[in-house]
């Protein structure tokens, strides 16, 4: 991306600057009140846009933010911003807030603010996204979250905390245990293997609904002929022991795709490379994002 050329969206305009777009009465700022989505940019093109803008409008709705923008507007809206900042490989943040108005603290009435819109670009470290690609180390922590995880608000200052402090650790990410249960990692959804199958946390509000879980799910196990189970029994659920047996861990987020774990909380995953269940995903994975979809 040139240095000297940005450009944004903002409320039905585009502008070339960051100066007039941030009001501080905007509720996302005070408040963290609105939801966002980061899109993966491939080859120059938003990848899985609609399943993003799919599920920002459900946290709108979860929220109680009115839309001002129709969704099928955002497809041009992204193409535009990624052409526009010359994006070959990066991504875009699509930002939703309620709106500005006086700092109250209660949510205003569903048509008393009008919500604001931001989307803007940035180009991708591919090099760190490489690395993860190869393979981390992770750490398990306490989920001590609000219980409305499956909402991708602008309230991300805990998960922001605690995969800080799993970095001061040396890992990649710190993986989420509540109650015994595996929930999710701090900016990705975990998966194990064990018997050649792939086992995840059922999706609840403890935890987000990934793109790239769905993608898991809907095309890249498939494709691989492996099977995806979300257990609901309580003998089968992933536990901290589970975890810690699995043969095979993987993270799945939009920035890096398949991400092998290797080790948890210092102890190897398996035997501490690698697995055939998870290379065989990348690789359905890679196919799918050069392939591209909207």
């Amino acid at each position: 991306m040139a240095e000297d050329k940005v450009t944004i969206f903002y409320n039905h305009q585009y502008y070339y600057s960051f100066a007039n777009v941030m009001n501080a009465d905007d509720r996302g700022l005070q408040f963290g009140d609105g939801c966002y989505e980061w899109i993966r940019v491939h080859k120059g093109h938003p990848f899985a846009l609609s399943y993003h803008v799919d599920r920002l409008y459900r946290s709108m709705r979860l929220l109680g933010i009115r839309a001002v923008i129709a969704p099928d507007e955002f497809t041009e809206i992204h193409e535009i911003i990624a052409e526009e900042n010359e994006i070959e490989e990066g991504y875009l943040i699509l930002v939703v807030t309620r709106g500005a108005g006086v700092h109250d603290f209660t949510v205003p009435g569903r048509m008393a603010l009008k919500p604001n819109t931001l989307v803007y670009a940035r180009p991708l470290d591919t090099a760190a996204v490489e690395k993860a690609q190869q393979g981390v180390s992770c750490v398990t922590a306490e989920d001590t979250r609000w219980p409305h995880c499956d909402i991708l608000s602008l309230n991300m200052l805990p998960n922001i905390m605690d995969r800080a402090a799993a970095q001061k650790k040396g890992a990649y990410d710190a993986i989420y245990v509540r109650d015994d249960l595996v929930t999710e990692a701090t900016h990705s959804n975990l998966f194990i293997v064990k018997d050649g199958v792939i086992w995840t946390t059922k999706a609840d509000n403890h935890l987000l609904k990934g793109i790239t879980r769905q993608l898991i799910f809907t095309r890249v196990a498939p494709t691989c002929g492996v099977t995806v189970i979300e257990p609901e029994q309580e003998n089968q659920l992933i536990t901290r022991e589970r975890l810690m047996s699995a043969e095979e861990v993987f993270l799945t987020n939009s920035e890096a795709g398949v991400i092998p774990v290797l080790s948890i909380d210092g102890k190897p995953v398996g035997d501490g490379k690698i697995g055939k269940v998870t290379a065989n995903l990348q690789e359905h994975y890679l196919h799918l994002l050069n392939d591209g979809l909207p």
